[in-house]
């Protein structure tokens, strides 16, 4: 991988952790963390679309490498996830922790199942 490769991806971060931001900012009330949910769920579509484009190469592994690993990575983001979790456990909010993790782990996981799909169907 060349080294405009992973300044493409480390922009692409960028940009992913923007978008990431720009979900927070939108939910200024912050009751319930949909906004962490939000770009867990658009980074699995992205990342199973890539990985689908890639296997069929219709992109690049350099490509597949800045939209994958940069822009998807950026955006999606386990750490808010883990923090947010403590934070609710630590309110004594043990449903919503529930609902959290399995609304992340069922809509992630059909997120990226999807974006696999609808891209390998294009084939």
């Amino acid at each position: 991988m060349s080294a405009w490769a992973y300044a493409a991806a480390i922009l692409g971060c960028g940009l992913g952790a923007c978008l990431r931001f720009a979900l927070g900012w939108l939910d200024r009330r912050r009751t319930f963390p949909w906004p962490t949910i939000a770009a867990n769920v658009l980074g699995s579509a992205l990342l199973g679309a890539v990985v689908a484009a890639g296997d069929d190469a219709w992109v690049t592994p350099a490509w597949a490498f800045t939209l994958g690993t940069g822009v998807a990575g950026g955006l999606s983001t386990f750490s808010s996830l883990a923090v947010d979790i403590v934070v609710m456990a630590k309110d004594r909010r043990v449903r919503a922790v529930a609902l959290y993790v399995a609304a992340t782990v069922a809509l992630g996981l059909g997120a990226a199942w999807a974006g696999y799909t609808a891209v390998a169907a294009l084939a």
